[in-house]
């Protein structure tokens, strides 16, 4: 299962190198020149793309993270229940719920949720109507959470490591 994981989080961390990849051509091409290619780059294909990628790699990247170190504190506090360790077909079923959720999320934007055209390195930065504001709104209370929840269990997987008699269940 760990294995698993890890290679879903390397798959985001492939998309985000694709994202910059893209955004460093287009800023090679234009060096010295920006101004003149700005609006045909922003409004394109070439900057929805990137804009796509980005937003599907750190959405799954932070799920990932979270779905990880979910896992870690799940084996950690109930290391000895055999009988509850994570099988990889409910992994499976977990990180597709995700790439599903990343997924989604990515495309909202092409469909004019929010924008990927309003800033030159293709960021959903609309902000001009209220729809593209709670997509805003709902991806950073999203992220918040996750780090709530990564930095509680990692939390509580140090007090169970160093005093497991007070702090684990079993």
């Amino acid at each position: 299962v760990p294995r698993f994981l890890m290679c879903n989080l390397a798959f985001a961390d492939l998309c985000t190198g694709i994202y910059l990849l893209l955004i460093a051509i287009k800023d090679m091409q234009s060096r010295t020149q920006y101004y003149n290619y700005a609006i045909d780059w922003q409004t394109g294909a070439g900057c929805n793309t990137a804009g796509f990628f980005t937003v599907f790699a750190s959405e799954l990247s932070v799920y990932t993270l979270t779905v990880i170190t979910l896992e870690r504190w799940h084996t950690i506090t109930y290391a000895m229940e055999l009988d509850r360790k994570v099988r990889f077909r409910h992994a499976v079923i977990i990180m597709l719920v995700g790439w599903v959720f990343a997924f989604t999320v990515a495309l909202l934007p092409i469909f004019q949720v929010s924008s990927y055209m309003k800033v030159s390195i293709c960021l959903p930065m609309d902000i001009e109507t209220l729809l593209a504001q709670t997509y805003i709104m709902f991806l950073l209370i999203l992220n918040i959470l996750a780090f709530i929840i990564i930095c509680s269990c990692y939390i509580s997987i140090y007090f169970t490591v160093r005093n497991p008699n007070v702090f684990s269940s079993n």
